[in-house]
């Protein structure tokens, strides 16, 4: 019987540093160039909304030095 996909990341999340990078980099280099040409253009349509809401005022950007400390104390452990 295949693994669920819960399986598979409970496995995966067992090895160490090393093993996971390289399933990481294999998953990556396995998605084919028409779709990262579709995952690029989501990307580009994303940025271009947020660049436009920053622009109009719908959105208000923070400094890069708390934007960092956010992230760092989000994922701290």
């Amino acid at each position: 019987m295949a693994m669920t996909k819960q399986q598979i990341l409970k496995a995966a999340k067992a090895l160490d540093l090393n093993d996971r990078m390289d399933i990481a980099d294999e998953l990556f280099a396995s998605v084919s160039p028409e779709e990262q040409r579709k995952i690029d253009k989501a990307w580009v349509v994303e940025v271009e909304r947020r660049l436009d809401d920053l622009k109009s005022g719908r959105t208000k950007g923070i400094p890069a030095d708390e934007a960092l400390d956010q992230i760092r104390a989000k994922y701290r452990k």
